[in-house]
């Protein structure tokens, strides 16, 4: 489970560096697509070279810097050209893969050298090597990689399309939902949705398959009954509900969930209600759908999807909702009771020391972490409190110089060993605007 996890930290982390050419994507397809606002080929043209080209070569240079550094990622670009060129529609998934490959293969390359090569040949050796290295990439993607990532999105889209044509695309919510939860949503959805999504663009105008992973629906509907049956922490839940809703960001629900596993079922419950009602409406946007926000998938809805993708979203909202209640209701009893008193316990930082940097931390360092952060940030210059470095990362991300960590409280029983013995701070939400108090007490008290 933690390597799943970590798995999915790590493709969190690339997606999220390239959120803006995902957006840029969408927003030129919903434009100018021939079912778009205003069609026009040559600029639609534009959006499928970013999406055919520069989108994999980013995402595999993402993936290689972030194991081995620049020239890692240099390289990556060089290895995923073959799969562009070969199978376009495979070339995101084949930089998932290839870019982190490039970046261990780098990391094994340059300490070689480093080690045996004199520091006067080792500039020009590192070069050869990346030109030889992207090369030999190059081809092995060309002939071995991308034959076999056809096949494999083959076979799932003709999974897919199945399921598309008989009604079921609700029946993937078994596996997006829970997927979501372990960080694993930016791979399937980045992956393997969107590339077959992509497909389908060029063949109908639309896809459903922009939806299903990005749907606020569920995780609203979780929200909005965890807001309807906790009076204390309604102004927390609150919070979550925009920023799944309106944000975009499903990161806030995943630590509830976690902390309660029966709560997936209401989330694949909503899911499924969500994409069948996509399916019986016909409903399906014109481009990416990124971040998972409303507002986005309006954009990206076009003329005559708004209303069968609204309707979707409420569906599956409402069924996640009703499901949520159910499970709430039954753990009203002494278990349910436990857990709540658990969660309203004031956590209090006992260090006294001098406080500079604060880290907030979550799986991806991306989300919730960042929201949480920028509250915090400006409810110290609220306060007139300078001199404190406020910053969001990921768990496996964390540095060593740091007074306190902030993270949510059913998540920090998840944190590695190497954090227990940090001085933690935990708060029920962090996107909660109120729940800072005995923080910024504690650093009035060290600092002043």
């Amino acid at each position: 489970m933690r390597l799943l996890q970590k798995i999915g930290r790590f493709y969190t982390r690339i997606i999220m560096k390239n959120v803006g050419i995902f957006i840029f994507i969408g927003l030129l397809s919903v434009v100018s697509g021939e079912h778009g606002w205003f069609p026009d080929k040559d600029i639609y043209a534009i959006s499928q070279l970013v999406y055919i080209y520069i989108l994999p070569a980013m995402t595999a240079y993402a993936g290689g810097r972030a194991i081995g550094g620049e020239r890692a990622g240099i390289l990556a670009c060089l290895a995923v050209s073959g799969i562009m060129i070969s199978e376009y529609n495979a070339g995101l998934l084949g930089a998932m893969i290839l870019g982190p490959l490039s970046g261990i293969i780098w990391k094994w390359l340059e300490h070689l050298l480093e080690e045996r090569m004199p520091g006067s040949m080792q500039m020009l050796m590192k070069n050869l090597c990346i030109a030889a290295g992207g090369g030999i990439l190059a081809v092995t993607g060309y002939l071995m990689v991308s034959p076999i990532l056809g096949i494999l999105i083959s076979l799932i889209y003709r999974g897919i399309d199945c399921l598309v044509v008989h009604r079921m695309e609700g029946l993937l919510s078994i596996i997006i939902e829970p997927a979501k939860i372990f960080f694993l949503n930016n791979l399937i959805n980045h992956g393997i949705l969107v590339p077959l999504a992509m497909g389908q663009l060029e063949e109908t105008g639309n896809s459903i398959l922009f939806l299903l992973e990005t749907n606020p629906g569920p995780g609203f509907g979780l929200l909005t009954a965890l807001y309807c049956s906790s009076r204390q922490k309604r102004s927390e839940y609150g919070a979550s509900m925009f920023a799944e809703l309106i944000g975009g960001i499903h990161e806030v629900y995943f630590p509830v969930v976690l902390s309660d596993l029966r709560l997936l079922a209401a989330l694949i419950a909503g899911g499924a209600a969500g994409g069948c009602c996509f399916a019986l409406l016909n409903a399906g946007v014109e481009g990416i759908v990124s971040p998972g926000s409303v507002i986005v998938m309006m954009l990206m809805a076009g003329r005559e999807s708004v209303l069968p993708v609204l309707a979707g979203v409420m569906v599956s909202a409402l069924v996640s909702f009703a499901v949520s209640m159910f499970i709430l209701h039954i753990h009203s009893s002494s278990d349910h009771a436990k857990i709540k008193e658990k969660q309203e316990e004031q956590q209090e930082v006992t260090a006294q020391k001098k406080i500079e940097r604060i880290i907030f931390v979550c799986d991806g360092g991306v989300g919730s972490s960042a929201m949480g952060a920028a509250i915090f940030r400006r409810n110290l210059a609220q306060r007139g409190i300078s001199g404190i470095r406020v910053e969001a990362f990921a768990e496996d991300l964390v540095p060593e110089d740091v007074d306190i960590l902030v993270c949510q409280k059913d998540y920090s029983r998840m944190l590695p060993e190497t954090l227990q013995n940090r001085e933690i701070y935990t708060v029920d939400n962090l996107v909660s605007t109120t729940v800072y108090e005995g923080l910024i007490e504690q650093i009035q008290r060290g600092n002043g």
